[in-house]
């Protein structure tokens, strides 16, 4: 039953994820600052061990198909959600995005843009593409704990289709 009362919010509650440890993130970030206080935060919130990270959408695309160093899917694993900033260098996450969706084994991972972008056609586009969610990065530490801990929450409870290991081309028209 539900009460009037307001929930005590804790950012120093620890995320219980799968006790499998199946719950995999990839952040896509080519801000080592960035990166680092995302790390922090995912830390903080008991999941700072299921993150792997690249610089941008190539890198990110080479980590979805296994290619190079990411074939070692003990170190590499296959992710359960992709978090990615929006403006980066090679490859944009609107780009990156458009890959995921696009292939038939990617399209499935629930991916998010996670920018300091809040422009209103950047919102828009990053829909049009398939994105899950859009949202701006938290400028306080506690801001960004809350809403990655939601974050993670949210899609931990979710269910997802039989574990993938690898993107694979998409098939031929």
């Amino acid at each position: 039953m539900f009460t009037d009362a307001c929930p005590v919010r804790s950012v120093r509650l620890i995320l219980h994820v799968q006790s499998d440890g199946n719950f995999k993130i990839l952040v896509v970030d080519d801000s080592d600052d960035d990166l680092f206080f995302i790390r922090k935060a995912l830390d903080r919130v008991g999941i700072g061990k299921t993150v792997n990270s690249v610089h941008d959408g190539q890198e990110a695309i080479d980590y979805l198909c296994g290619h190079g160093e990411f074939s070692n899917r003990q170190k590499f694993p296959f992710p359960t959600i992709i978090l990615s900033d929006l403006k980066m260098p090679r490859m944009s996450g609107f780009e990156l995005l458009r890959w995921v969706r696009e292939h038939p084994d990617c399209g499935v991972i629930p991916t998010i843009l996670f920018t300091s972008s809040a422009i209103e056609d950047d919102v828009r586009e990053a829909y049009r593409l398939g994105a899950n969610a859009y949202m701006v990065k938290p400028s306080k530490p506690e801001e960004l704990d809350e809403l990655l801990r939601i974050v993670c929450e949210f899609w931990s409870r979710c269910e997802r289709p039989v574990h993938l290991e690898n993107c694979t081309r998409p098939p031929a028209t």
